[in-house]
């Protein structure tokens, strides 16, 4: 039970970086018929309505490329490529496009945001914090909201390492300003940090600056868990998924509380399942014991 309680607090992170940098990249997420004569024609048509669907995407993605080529100085063109690709399926074109982006401007802010997050997922948090020291050492410049959006993304990354006073560090460097749009960075490593009762009252403190963000109560949620509270857990998880239906990670940690403090896997599998109908990302592998009858994570080569 140890490694997946601790595990709780991992994917929250997906979901806190998520919301943080929608302000700057927005955070994209991306059906069945009974047999017969009318059922296939509505195959068909579906069929006919995807591929017309993808043509168009495919080119909105040409008409940008053509526009990035068109005006080699300007890093939004191949960043509106990356966002299309991305959207498309394609993380490693993406990712590509967005580090053409980075190379016009390196202190293009959505850009830096969008890589941060893929690399996240992917778990290259070296090589992200890498590519953001330019702005956590101030060798660039960068506006107190969009600085902010980027220094939470080093916080996420160090945080992930396990370097949680690192983490801490990083947001110490922002403005009283831009300190103000990183609560669910901070309330994240409160759940994290000290014991369980300080965990639930610092996380519980964040809920006065933000008692309508999910992010914020599935980060109360994560403390109520550590402090063996699983029915407080879960109605923080609950009012997070009431106020965000589309995040996935408070149905992830609602399958690790349902299997692992419940001991009730039926329950766990089905929140698993809702979880894994908005993102395959994995950290705590529970698709390994609860994916029974879903897909597989489908992997894309990417970029190292």
């Amino acid at each position: 039970m140890r490694r997946h309680a601790g595990a709780v607090g991992v994917i929250v992170l997906l979901a806190v970086a998520c919301a943080l940098l929608a302000t700057l990249e927005g955070c994209a997420v991306m059906h069945l018929g009974r047999a017969g004569g009318a059922a296939s024609e509505a195959r068909v048509a579906s069929a006919r309505h995807g591929s017309s669907k993808t043509a168009v995407a495919l080119d909105a993605i040409e008409e940008s490329r053509a526009r990035a080529a068109e005006e080699p100085a300007e890093p939004w063109w191949p960043y509106r490529v990356a966002v299309l690709e991305a959207a498309a399926g394609r993380p490693a074109a993406a990712e590509s496009s967005l580090r053409v982006a980075i190379g016009r401007d390196s202190s293009y802010a959505p850009a830096l945001t969008m890589l941060s997050r893929a690399l996240y997922e992917q778990g290259r948090h070296e090589e992200a914090l890498r590519l953001l020291a330019p702005v956590r050492e101030r060798r660039v410049a960068l506006p107190a909201g969009e600085r902010a959006a980027v220094l939470a993304g080093v916080a996420l990354h160090e945080a992930a390492l396990g370097r949680d006073a690192d983490a801490r560090e990083a947001l110490d460097g922002l403005s009283r300003d831009g300190r103000a749009g990183v609560p669910g960075v901070a309330s994240f490593l409160a759940a994290r940090a000290g014991t369980a009762d300080s965990a639930v009252r610092a996380t519980q403190a964040s809920l006065h600056d933000g008692p309508d963000r999910a992010a914020l109560h599935n980060n109360h949620g994560i403390a109520l868990l550590r402090a063996s509270d699983a029915d407080g857990a879960e109605k923080e998880f609950e009012r997070a998924i009431e106020l965000d239906p589309s995040r996935a990670a408070p149905y992830y940690n609602l399958a690790i509380l349902e299997r692992w403090y419940r001991q009730d896997e039926a329950a766990a599998v089905k929140r698993f399942q809702q979880y894994w109908s908005r993102s395959h990302a994995d950290p705590d592998s529970l698709y390994a014991e609860l994916g029974r009858g879903l897909p597989p994570p489908v992997a894309e080569g990417v970029n190292r």
